[in-house]
């Protein structure tokens, strides 16, 4: 029998349902990788992802001593509706996030909604960016948008 002939019997038994397929081993091939976690400059000297991981962390302790101050300022009555709210945004961003994934892989609407985008950024950028007038009111606009949320007056 040919080789030919070999292979076409193999490959009909091993397509038929309950006929296990012979296994050929791969040869072996050993790999030694090693991984050093710091420069191989000096071990003394700080490293700058150890500077950034304390600056973080100073990051998070300003930010949890702020939000501990504003729990402690809430009266008691608050806390209840407060706890609330919060538990009400993070479901609605959950419910957001599945509704935008839904209507993402309907293949149509998901390219009909990016052209929409694209026709409305151009038709703003086109209207509020050509004409100097325009850009120093959207500037303005801006500008006291900006105030109003720092506190700046």
């Amino acid at each position: 029998m040919s080789t030919l002939a070999v292979k076409s019997v193999v490959s009909a038994l091993s397509l038929r349902r309950g006929v296990a397929r012979t296994a050929v081993p791969a040869p072996l091939q050993k790999r030694v990788v090693r991984v050093r976690s710091e420069p191989e400059g000096s071990p003394s000297s700080p490293s700058s992802s150890d500077e950034a991981m304390q600056k973080l962390q100073a990051q998070a302790s300003d930010a949890l001593k702020f939000v501990q101050g504003k729990w402690d300022s809430t009266d008691n009555s608050e806390k209840p509706a407060a706890i609330a709210i919060i538990l009400g945004v993070v479901v609605a961003q959950i419910a957001i996030g599945a509704t935008i994934d839904a209507v993402d892989r309907i293949p149509v609407v998901n390219k009909g909604l990016q052209l929409i985008g694209v026709a409305v950024t151009a038709l703003f950028f086109y209207r509020y960016f050509t004409d100097p007038a325009e850009r120093e009111s959207v500037k303005k606009s801006v500008d006291a948008f900006v105030k109003s949320v720092t506190g700046e007056k």
